[in-house]
């Protein structure tokens, strides 16, 4: 994808509305993308007097309802709701390239419209699109950890944002809706069989993996992806080849797109293990294997020898939180860089000096 125009783009805004957040959302997409064909998509008896003249297209959906995905929880699953106002939103966009994206998100430039694939090489029999969606990096994962647990979340690329060309968002939406409440309670009457860090979940999979796994499956006929703990090797490769070919992840500040949702303000996937997300490192590493094998990545080869030093993957959370993380946690975080520091170099002084001998 080269640099587009917003004459050239349609932003669909699906999702329920909020005047605290779906104002400036549509504000902002007015003032950046000043030429966008703009499209709200939410339900038939939301009150949008608030909103008029701030959109181009009003889709009002039927709402299918949620239902709670959790045990003694109060989380609702919103993937039959996610499905349905993009989709529907998609089809009425008359533009060649379309950006769907939530109603609580908010833009703070026009850096979107720079966004560009830099990937030049896919293997065709792995790709469904014509081109690689673009994605935000939080919570397109591929790893979550805890303590010396590790366990994979295969497909599980962000929903908060797409942009593409019309064409595949259309294709990317084009599944089925979920049976429910049988999807959302699935564990009520399956059993876990893997040891899960998520103990308290009943969903057969979370929306990311829905969408992304259901796609997939149009390009590899014999995936057998059953419930969001069927990680074994093979599920395990085709996740990392769907997703390289097929999409590319990028933060929030390359996007210019941030939440206006307080419980996610706090969240920097650059904090976290850069080998667990997908990271522009981790993106590299599995352009290498699945796409080009003469892809140079010696920077990623130099990122993971650092996290082989103990302590250096703390030292670096609590670096970029004291960057990026909450105004108010700032003094907490300056105290434990500097004590990861210097557990860091006491660590790194160890290794060269057994280096050496």
């Amino acid at each position: 994808m080269k640099q587009i125009s917003s004459k050239d783009l349609s932003v669909v805004i699906q999702g329920a509305v909020n005047p605290c957040e779906t104002i400036p959302c549509l504000k902002s997409i007015r003032k950046y993308l000043p030429e966008a064909q703009i499209i709200l998509s939410t339900w038939k008896n939301s009150d949008v007097s608030s909103y008029e003249g701030l959109y181009d297209v009003l889709v009002l959906n039927n709402d299918p309802g949620a239902v709670i995905f959790e045990i003694n929880g109060q989380k609702v699953n919103n993937l039959n709701r996610i499905l349905i106002s993009s989709r529907n939103g998609i089809e009425k966009a008359e533009r060649k390239y379309v950006l769907r994206m939530r109603s609580d998100l908010v833009f703070k430039n026009d850096n979107v419209l720079k966004l560009f694939d830099d990937f030049k090489i896919r293997n065709t029999k792995s790709s469904l699109f014509k081109q690689r969606i673009f994605a935000y990096d939080i919570f397109s994962i591929k790893y979550v950890s805890f303590r010396k647990l590790k366990q994979p979340l295969l497909f599980h690329v962000s929903d908060w944002c797409y942009l593409g060309l019309r064409d595949d968002l259309l294709e990317f939406f084009n599944i089925p809706a979920v049976q429910e409440p049988d999807f959302s309670r699935y564990f009520e009457f399956h059993k876990k069989n893997e040891y899960d860090l998520y103990p308290s979940r009943l969903w057969k999979m979370s929306p990311e993996q829905y969408f992304t796994y259901s796609n997939a499956l149009k390009v590899f006929k014999d995936l057998k992806f059953e419930n969001y703990l069927d990680v074994y090797d093979e599920n395990t490769r085709i996740s990392e080849d769907f997703v390289i070919n097929n999409f590319r992840v990028f933060a929030p500040e390359q996007w210019g797109i941030y939440t206006l949702k307080k419980q996610y303000k706090g969240t920097v996937m650059r904090s976290k293990n850069i080998f667990e997300y997908y990271s522009e490192q981790e993106q590299k590493k599995d352009y290498k294997k699945y796409c080009d094998d003469s892809f140079e990545i010696k920077d990623v080869v130099f990122w993971e020898k650092l996290y082989k030093i103990k302590y250096f993957e703390q030292l670096r959370k609590h670096f970029v939180l004291l960057l990026f993380g909450s105004p108010k946690k700032k003094p907490i975080e300056l105290v434990s860089t500097f004590l990861y520091f210097c557990k860091f170099l006491f660590s790194l002084c160890v290794e060269v000096l057994c280096l050496k001998k």
